[in-house]
């Protein structure tokens, strides 16, 4: 493939110390270029972006309108798409604007007057902005769904082709995932399509080596967990919690304990959620505590771990999220925390995926595979102490206390006990009647 590119592009990819081309990388590249519909299938961080990118960008015309538009399903997303696509069409003088909701739209209309070629974007602001007229889309040669799984689910197909129809019927098409539904296989029912499926999966060899771990633990005891983590050296996670009022619940707790820690969801503004990733890649944070609004193709370059404080509802959901880590030949650890009865169902997600998971345990300020003896808890070393010394302060209090209540001779002892009864009254017990049976019964009339 980076034999066949122009020569910008090879230029700009020998700049970046790039060797060989992805499998998916390679596979695309020509079937794209030549303007045919393709379904790319490939693991998470295995250089999607790009294959898609490349062969797309070398079809445009400079300055004749909007010509690519790449689709994705949240705005994080789009803001690192657009970062990736901005840097390649550079090189070849293209323009691109990135329009997603959450931001000005007044502000996003007015900067369609730099004319740019290629819009990256979610999926609702665009056919917002589409519909007021105010970007055309008459010139649209190629149509990317990045993760497109999710895009083509029923709370978003509507919107996608309502969109597409007001793109031209010649038009090509690119569905890249890492994973892929039952809705996919209709592609040709929504968009009027037959594309080619290119899934390399089996052969990729990008990636890097991934331990799949669980702890087990109760639920109330998970963010002590999430506390004892941090205090590894080097550690950083992204932890996935299923809902917000856990997620927020979990935050407050972390950050009463001192723990750098930031969150991202969906509630949250787009400023806010902008900020929140940028200081997890900064290394400003140690924690990002988010829901699955961040499992799909957010690149965090050096993630060891990502943690699952709730299970995830699917194995699909479990595959983007341990996406996160070991991108690119790293090594990372995924690491889900579950109690006996979420462990079962666990196991059962794993079985799909035919992977092997590793118990690990806390221990000693480490994660180790073997079972200690004594498990270790939250300040146990400092509560066995002190316990200790409690228990011999009242042993010996207890024996000052026998010492001294010990007669010294029998005639004191007699007096001691002469004095002890007549100090303490014999009481006496009272005979109290017992009330009759059936008391309150009809008494029988007389004749």
């Amino acid at each position: 493939m980076n034999e066949k590119i122009a020569p910008e592009l090879q230029n700009y990819w020998e700049k970046l110390e790039y060797t060989i081309p992805s499998a998916i990388q390679n596979k695309v590249y020509e079937p794209m270029k030549a303007g045919r519909d393709v379904v790319g299938i490939s693991p998470t961080g295995t250089g999607k972006t790009v294959a898609y990118t490349l062969p797309a960008l070398e079809q445009i015309e400079p300055k004749a309108g909007v010509q690519l538009i790449i689709l994705t399903p949240s705005q994080e997303l789009a803001v690192q798409v657009a970062s990736v696509v901005k840097e390649w069409s550079s090189q070849l003088g293209l323009e691109v604007q990135t329009i997603i909701g959450g931001a000005n739209k007044v502000r996003q209309i007015d900067r369609l007057k730099k004319k740019p070629e290629i819009i990256v974007g979610t999926t609702g602001r665009i056919l917002e902005i589409a519909e007021t007229k105010k970007l055309k889309l008459h010139q649209v040669k190629t149509v990317i769904l990045d993760e497109a799984d999710q895009l083509l689910q029923q709370d978003q197909l509507k919107t996608v082709r309502q969109l597409m129809s007001k793109i031209p019927g010649e038009r090509q098409m690119g569905f890249f995932s890492a994973t892929s539904n039952e809705l996919m296989e209709d592609l040709s029912k929504w968009f009027n399509v037959d594309p080619e499926w290119i899934d390399v999966t089996d052969e990729d060899e990008s990636k890097g080596t991934v331990l799949h771990a669980y702890i087990e633990t109760p639920t109330r005891k998970r963010v002590e967990i999430i506390r004892r983590l941090t205090r590894m050296e080097g550690f950083k996670a992204l932890v996935f919690v299923n809902n917000v009022a856990n997620l927020t619940l979990a935050f407050e707790k972390l950050q009463y304990e001192g723990i750098s820690v930031a969150v991202l969801h969906a509630e949250k503004y787009k400023t806010e959620r902008q900020h929140a990733l940028q200081q997890f890649r900064d290394g400003k944070v140690d924690l990002l505590l988010t829901t699955d609004v961040a499992s799909r193709g957010l690149d965090i370059r050096g993630l060891p771990y990502v943690i699952q404080y709730d299970l995830p509802m699917n194995k699909e959901s479990y595959i983007h999220r341990s996406g996160r880590t070991a991108r690119m030949g790293q090594a990372g650890t995924v690491l889900t925390l579950v109690n006996d009865r979420e462990r079962r169902e666990f196991k059962k997600i794993i079985q799909l995926l035919e992977i092997t998971i590793t118990p690990l345990y806390l221990y000693g300020g480490e994660l180790v595979k073997e079972r200690p003896e004594v498990e270790e808890t939250p300040g146990h070393e400092a509560r066995t102490k002190e316990k200790s010394k409690v228990k011999k302060v009242k042993i010996k209090a207890k024996k000052e206390t026998h010492k001294s209540s010990e007669p010294t001779n029998s005639s004191a002892a007699s007096q001691d006990n002469r004095g002890e009864q007549s100090a303490v009254p014999n009481k006496k017990k009272k005979h109290r009647k017992k009330p009759n049976k059936n008391k309150g019964a009809r008494k029988p009339k007389k004749d």
